[in-house]
């Protein structure tokens, strides 16, 4: 690519909300064009170019030096360099492009360039994920099973039981969408394009056509997902590139239902109840789809003291209270953990409310995880750490005076659903640890990207250090 292609496509980039690499020193590595999706023929030509962002260390001068967003969650290095190759870390980004051979109007916002293609001459090449012609095209080839190879790549289309869906459902871009880019199709299905792309079996299409073939109803059904293989740097690699699952209607985020709750001193027990019924039928789901271990609590317990001790260097507020965390942590130390695939990142954004009950999403575990702490065994007590401290979030969100009753209502609901009772004292004493480790990643995210928020993790983190006994129900306050 020529540099000033290469600036124009790391421009759009950095303007978009699904960037990971605000904030570093970035330039564009490579972009390996995967097999035209269209003959040469059918305009739009569309086809998925992968882009490599390479991270310079900072006595190498950048191409840019990109500024942090709000927006963007903590970023860690997804790829390792790979043998020959540049020794710095990089990114792999999916460009699903549609080129058109004179301007589109409507579709200014998502132009990526101007430039000439050897199969097309000169184009324009806008996101294809906001072009309706193109997402009619790509609705197609999920429904027909399309695939296609050239040379030393292949993009297929994989489908499950789609009979239902409309081939003429009209292409709806999602815009709420941060970490991947989301396409309605009707009231049907949602394709959604993974942009930061990761070599291997993505975990949210694995875990739901696992969860689809339990029976499972308390996740979207997988209609299908689009997958890749190419050389990347002359190494052989796959990828999947977007999952297509059922659109959920008439659905209503978990997060913005509890405010609505705590605005008008309502009562959320009964969903959270309903929540912890949900994920408990997962977990067990999960038990029987994917491999399941017993390990020594001592070794999560290191795991625990190792992130501890990272952490405080990021937040030193956590140096005073880290005998106390400690504490916490030593009480994994006397017990055997049952292990099991669980969702890693549960809280309550990654809830819907539909019609027919509460929808769990989203199972690629916490962003700034490497995938092989994201695929690990885990104890199941760490979703449901993750729900506790979403409920916390809540009613520090929304103060008040009913804050703390709605806190501990929710907090006792969700457990004693999920455990079919209230924790024995052996499972309060884990979720406590689990607990403690969640709000140390939170107080970590908060001071690199939220400093006002810090308050919240950290006036758990007080409670769990400074505590004695714990009732694994009392608020976090």
């Amino acid at each position: 690519m020529d540099p000033e292609s290469a600036d124009q496509l790391l421009r759009h980039l950095a303007q978009a909300r699904w960037f990971a690499g605000k904030g570093r020193r970035a330039e564009i590595g490579s972009v390996t064009p995967l097999p035209w999706l269209t003959d040469s023929s059918t305009w739009p030509a569309v086809r998925v170019e992968i882009v490599r962002v390479d991270y310079p260390p900072a006595e190498d001068p950048p191409t840019h030096d990109l500024q942090p967003s709000e927006d963007s969650p903590p970023t860690q290095d997804s790829q390792p360099a790979a043998a020959g190759t540049q020794p710095w870390p990089y990114e792999l980004y999916q460009l699903m492009v549609a080129y058109h051979r004179a301007p589109v109007p409507g579709l200014l916002h998502a132009e990526l360039g101007r430039r000439t293609v050897a199969e097309l001459g000169p184009v324009i090449g806008y996101d294809a994920t906001q072009d309706p012609a193109a997402c009619a095209l790509l609705w197609q080839m999920l429904l027909d099973g399309h695939q296609t190879r050239y040379r030393d790549s292949e993009i297929s289309f994989h489908r499950t039981d789609i009979s239902e869906l409309a081939p003429d459902a009209v292409a709806q871009p999602f815009t709420g969408q941060q970490s991947n880019t989301s396409v309605m199709f009707g009231d049907q299905a949602m394709i959604k394009f993974f942009r930061r792309i990761e070599l291997g079996a993505n975990l949210d299409i694995e875990v739901h056509d696992a969860l689809g073939r339990a029976g499972v109803r308390d996740v979207a059904r997988l209609y299908g997902w689009i997958h890749a293989h190419w050389l990347q740097d002359g190494t052989p690699v796959e990828a999947d590139l977007a999952m297509a699952v059922e659109k959920l209607a008439s659905a209503e985020d978990g997060w913005g239902l509890a405010l609505d709750s705590l605005r008008t001193a309502g009562d959320f027990s009964e969903d959270a109840a309903a929540l912890g019924t949900a994920l408990a039928q997962i977990h067990h789901a999960l038990r029987g789809a994917f491999p399941t271990a017993e390990i020594d609590g001592r070794t999560t317990e290191s795991l625990m003291r190792t992130r501890l001790t990272v952490a405080a260097d990021v937040a030193p507020v956590l140096t005073e209270l880290t005998p106390g965390l400690e504490s916490a942590f030593a009480q994994l130390g006397a017990t055997t953990l049952a292990t099991q695939r669980v969702h890693g990142d549960f809280h309550l954004g990654q809830t819907l409310k539909t019609p027919h009950g509460w929808r769990i999403i989203d199972f690629e575990g916490e962003p700034a995880k490497s995938m092989a702490e994201r695929v690990a065994l885990d104890s199941p007590w760490r979703d449901v750490a993750g729900m506790l401290r979403s409920f916390d979030y809540a009613a520090a969100t929304v103060p008040g005076p009913g804050a703390a009753r709605w806190l501990a209502s929710a907090r006792e609901a969700f457990l004693t659903a999920y455990a079919g009772g209230l924790p024995g004292l052996d499972e309060q004493a884990i979720l406590r640890a689990y607990e403690a480790d969640k709000a140390v990643y939170e107080l970590v995210y908060e001071v690199r990207n939220r400093p006002d928020w810090t308050a919240i993790p950290l006036g758990a983190i007080r409670t769990i250090a400074n505590e004695g006994d714990h009732d694994g129900i009392r608020p976090r306050r």
